[in-house]
């Protein structure tokens, strides 16, 4: 790795935030890495990274078409590890501004889909020919709108979520795994299903030690996730996150049936997801797209 990467991983990882931002941004630095070595270029601390460097590695990724979203959280990545070794200046240079490195004006509409019933099936099934478990735990994210790692980590709630439901309580809360470790509460869209979810997945966590997903550790439970299901056929514009899209779509039609407003039911909905009341034009861009756009 070197002393470089060495240190832009460790300035990664105390930059802070959930699993899941520490681990992008770790994969950014590390290609950032990679591509000054491609250079010949001879940096051996973060104090020698100059503004040209993160300026012609943006243009090199511009000309392979990476998207500007995707560049944007890059750049976002590379300033946090800057600022936290005291190179607040070079961050903040006016040179790397979103707008100056043209990457300004992108689109948050999301790129993926909501999955439809159908593919939905078609996953559910071939995930449980491979894994009983993995496959219970697809049923959970798909029925709760989980994160992946919120997901992967849900054997640790089920017997929680089992006393709520039996305490006739319309929500559950989500503990392991949550965006920056804030839990959070999620709307039960169809008792019945979750019921009968939460009894399977129970029932294979009881012959495994309490696990559904057999792996040694979080980083390898999630690559598993990650990995099987894009073999299931979650690949392309599905992605696991797809799932979730298809929730929050239940989600918004769920309360603007019980006689919500259109904004209401988004604020609502964003909350479920855990973004917060304030954010529902962001769900409609992120989670709103339909297979038929």
């Amino acid at each position: 790795m070197g002393k470089l990467g060495g240190e832009m991983k460790a300035l990664a990882k105390k930059a802070g935030g959930s699993f899941k931002t520490v681990d992008d941004r770790i994969h950014i630095v590390q290609r950032f890495g990679r591509y000054l070595r491609s250079l010949n270029i001879q940096i051996q601390r973060v104090e020698q990274i100059k503004v040209r460097h993160i300026e012609c590695y943006i243009q090199a990724r511009l000309a392979q078409q990476i998207g500007k979203r995707t560049l944007q959280n890059e750049m976002s990545a590379l300033r946090a590890v800057l600022q936290h070794a005291g190179r607040k200046q070079v961050a903040q240079h006016d040179r790397l501004t979103n707008k100056a490195l043209g990457l300004a004006g992108a689109s948050r509409n999301g790129t993926n889909r909501a999955i439809t019933s159908e593919h939905y099936q078609q996953v559910l099934a071939a995930v449980r020919d491979k894994d009983v478990g993995l496959s219970a735990t697809l049923e959970l994210a798909r029925l709760m709108g989980l994160r992946s790692q919120e997901a992967v980590q849900c054997c640790q709630s089920l017997k929680m979520w089992k006393q709520a439901l039996e305490r006739g309580e319309t929500r559950l809360t989500v503990v392991f795994g949550t965006k920056g470790h804030r839990p959070r509460e999620t709307v039960i869209l169809d008792a019945g299903a979750v019921k009968k979810a939460l009894d399977n997945a129970l029932s294979v966590a009881e012959q495994r030690d309490g696990r559904l997903i057999e792996q040694p550790n979080l980083q390898k439970a999630m690559n598993y996730w990650r990995g099987a299901l894009a073999e299931a056929g979650l690949t392309g514009n599905y992605t696991p996150h797809s799932l979730r899209y298809a929730w929050a779509q239940d989600a918004m039609h769920h309360y603007l049936a019980q006689g919500f407003s259109d904004k209401e039911a988004l604020a609502l909905t964003s909350m479920d997801l855990g973004h917060g009341d304030g954010r529902g034009r962001y769900v409609v861009q992120v989670y709103g797209r339909h297979e038929e756009e």
